[in-house]
């Protein structure tokens, strides 16, 4: 946002401040100064007299002229402007005058001709060529014949002005009203606010009648004037809004948008001799095409906000108003607008007409001080009877105004606990005073009546940070905060996860790292630890990735199925991520193994991925974490399992909870994956990681020798033998260290149903040699229990 320090001067004086220091001081209460530059350039000009204007005898367009640039001072100029004569009073830029970017103007001779300098355009001073008028461009700039000979053209024709550019936080919108921005400036130079005298005026007649029929708009108001005059602005107001960035057009666009840049509030003018029924409804619902005031013709949809003129559209409100209610030359009589809109509603409006206007920017931004629209009117109708002849003013027709007065609480204790200072009662009463807050104080408690431009505040902080900015950010002390001092370590859970993931990555297997998102068609797939309904997303992208998984196994096939079609089959990978159902969150590990795992081909080794595999990562992972064998067990997967072969799988129990699933997918999901041969884990780690467990125990080599027995035992063949080597270590008092399955047969001599199981025992003791009495002793108890639980007897 541009500030003009000449314009601002209207409302507080600063044309007594260093531009520097002054910019130094706003910066420091928050409104950050970004950049200052001189609204024109050009250090050594003067306004000059032609006194002769001839012919150039080697040009068809060049003349040379004889200007006095001071009083009795003549210097020949050459000048190729189509417009220049003789007895103009004109802007001279004077050799040394420095233009900027290495423009620097020299005595020199055009043709053979001497020429000392340089007769000016506008456009040649460095202003914003948007804002200029074509005849701005096209040739020099003709002074008043009263200008005086010698003396600074800039400060002749008002252009003389320092611009201050400001960065506005959102928070601070109400700054682009030039007067609340007077009111902080006023604040840090101690001075009062001058605000532009309003006189209220107006007869009845206007036969003007407003409705709202919509929730968005809060406040509208209309004010009629008659017999206004089109005509060019003065030049302090065309100098003003210039140097604001705002092209001038003529009196009566110019005098709207001025007070936009005063107030902050939008003005739109109708044409009033074009509206049959006089009357405006702000309403939505229209879905049709109008053509606007550029002469494009827009889409309204019915969520615009549109004010309607003779049941059709009149202005699109706050964007744009429509052709058919424009001013133009032959306008005469006036009605003006000042409303309150639905900030968010114009938003989408505007973006979606491509139509972001300094108006719309205004109620998109809530700069708006809606208790202030009358006195709005009011200003708009001083300005068309003062620059536009106007010549009767109606009073204003408008909704009703319903504003309440807000206050804040806040103490002087209250305020140095949040900033930690030491400010007095009577600092934070000058304060108050000095941005022109009226207030009530009892001893050191304040009641606050919030200005109606501040839509910022409306908690003790927030007038606790008025104070602070004012008081000075930097003479607040700057002081380390109390803290224990705490050791950055994992916790227990990230731990563990972090052990699980490194365990993976030394045997072998690949990190991937999935989606969240799925199909709704995949979500269920291979889930077994949510019940809850599946989470949707309120705005996918895509069917695809509409729902968060409930199981990373689909993620995982998916990365397989694009490796076997690229012709890469032995595929050895594990994801640790989240899982999602309603309302509850899962640690998942899953883990994917197809072809063949770490083989070494020029030994002829191969270890192709199978039930056996995967189950070996699972009784690592759970070793390493802490977890007992005797604390699990593995549970054939049912017949009716449609995730899981029921042959090759089995369910991880503790307890009676299902904490994980291994072995091989089932056949159809196979298919539907478009894989092979898939061996997969997957844990509930939520469960898992967040159970108490041993400390995992380093002991010994013993020191002892060992002791190996086979035996064959015959059992049923549903008997899981897996359960009975548990059983054997168990009945041995764990005497027996290890139990390897070694064969099992089903065949000749072997009853039906019946299978035989051949395993070797490894008998230890940590304490002492074993013998053969102590080996016998516990093969009797371990026979006896396989016995007495699986019908399992030694064979014959």
């Amino acid at each position: 946002m541009d500030i003009s320090l000449k314009v601002l001067n209207r409302y507080v004086k600063v044309d007594d401040q260093d531009p520097e220091e002054l910019a130094d001081r706003i910066t420091s209460i928050g409104l950050e100064v970004e950049g200052i530059h001189e609204l024109a350039k050009g250090n050594n000009m003067t306004i000059g007299y032609i006194k002769e204007c001839n012919a150039h005898p080697d040009s068809d367009h060049l003349n040379i002229c004889q200007v006095e640039v001071k009083p009795g001072e003549i210097k020949q100029i050459v000048c190729g402007a189509p417009n220049v004569a003789k007895g103009q009073k004109v802007i001279v830029a004077n050799p040394g005058c420095d233009f900027g970017g290495g423009f620097v103007i020299k005595e020199s001779k055009i043709r053979g001709v001497e020429s000392n300098g340089m007769i000016c355009s506008i456009a040649e001073l460095g202003l914003d060529q948007r804002l200029l008028k074509p005849e701005d461009k096209d040739g020099i700039h003709v002074l008043d014949a009263d200008a005086p000979i010698g003396e600074d053209p800039l400060e002749y024709i008002g252009l003389k002005d320092t611009i201050l550019e400001i960065g506005l936080t959102p928070n601070r919108s109400d700054c682009m009203a030039l007067t609340s921005f007077a009111y902080e400036v006023a604040a840090i130079l101690n001075r009062k606010v001058n605000l532009p005298k309003v006189t209220p005026n107006g007869i009845d007649g206007s036969e003007i009648n407003v409705k709202v029929e919509t929730e968005l708009c809060s406040f509208f108001g209309a004010k009629l004037v008659k017999g206004v005059t089109t005509k060019e602005s003065p030049a302090w107001l065309k100098n003003a809004l210039i140097a604001s960035g705002i092209k001038p057009i003529n009196n009566i666009v110019d005098i709207s948008n001025f007070v936009m840049l005063e107030t902050g509030q939008p003005i739109h003018m109708y044409d009033y001799d074009k509206l049959d029924k006089k009357e405006f409804v702000v309403k939505t619902g229209f879905d049709c095409k109008e053509i606007m005031l550029d002469g494009e013709e827009y889409k309204i949809e019915p969520n615009d906000i549109i004010v309607s003129t003779d049941d059709g559209i009149g202005c699109i409100a706050g964007v744009m108003g429509a052709n058919s209610t424009k001013i133009d030359e032959n306008t005469t009589n006036i009605v003006i607008e000042a409303a309150t809109f639905d900030g968010a509603s114009l938003r989408e409006t505007a973006r979606r007409l491509n139509l972001l206007t300094d108006a719309s920017q205004h109620y998109i931004k809530g700069a708006l001080n809606t208790a202030n629209s009358l006195n709005v009117l009011e200003r708009c109708a001083n300005l068309l009877v003062e620059l536009a002849d106007g010549q009767e003013t109606y009073k204003s027709v408008t909704t009703a105004l319903k504003i309440e007065d807000r206050h804040v609480k806040v103490s002087t204790s209250k305020v140095n606990g949040l900033l930690g200072t030491s400010i007095t009662t009577d600092e934070i009463k000058d304060i108050f005073s000095a941005l022109k807050f009226e207030f009530t104080a009892n001893g050191e408690d304040f009641i606050v009546k919030v200005p109606t431009y501040r839509n910022d505040i409306a908690l003790a902080a927030d007038l606790i940070e008025e104070v602070a900015r004012i008081y000075g950010y930097d003479k607040i002390p700057s002081t380390l905060p109390e803290m224990s001092m705490t050791v950055g370590k994992r916790t227990n859970v990230q731990t563990k996860r972090h052990l699980i993931r490194n365990l993976l990555k030394d045997q072998g297997l690949h990190e991937t790292l999935t989606y969240s998102l799925t199909s709704p068609a995949m979500v269920n797939d291979f889930n077994i630890f949510h019940t809850n309904d599946t989470v949707k997303l309120a705005m996918p992208l895509g069917e695809e990735r509409s729902v968060t998984r409930k199981s990373i196994v689909g993620s995982l096939l998916q990365v397989i199925n694009y490796n076997q079609s690229h012709n890469i089959k032995d595929v050895n990978i594990f994801e640790l991520s989240t899982t999602y159902s309603k309302d509850v969150e899962l640690q998942n590990l899953a883990i994917a193994c197809c072809g063949e795992y770490n083989g070494l081909p020029f030994k002829q080794i191969s270890y192709k991925a199978d039930y056996y595999l995967v189950k070996g990562f699972v009784e690592t992972i759970f070793k390493n974490l802490g977890i007992e064998e005797s604390r699990y067990k593995l549970v054939r997967a049912n017949q009716d399992d449609k995730n899981y072969h029921p042959g090759r799988t089995a369910y991880i129990m503790i307890g009676k909870e299902i904490v994980g699933v291994v072995g091989n997918i089932h056949p159809l999901l196979e298919k539907k994956y478009d894989v092979k041969d898939v061996y997969i884990v997957e844990l509930n780690l939520t469960t898992l990681l967040n159970m108490k467990t041993s400390k995992v125990k380093f002991t010994e080599i013993p020191m002892y020798p060992s002791v190996s027995r086979d035996i064959a035992l015959v059992m049923d063949q549903d008997v899981p033998t897996y359960d009975v080597c548990r059983k054997i270590i168990q009945a041995s008092k764990q005497l027996v260290k290890e139990a390897k399955i070694f064969d099992v047969y089903i065949g000749e001599h072997i009853e039906a149903g019946k299978k035989s199981v051949a395993i070797n025992l490894l008998f230890q003791d940590s304490k002492g040699t074993l013998d053969e009495a102590t080996v016998n002793n516990s093969m009797n108890k371990i026979l006896a229990a396989v016995e007495k639980d699986f019908g399992a007897v030694l064979r014959g």
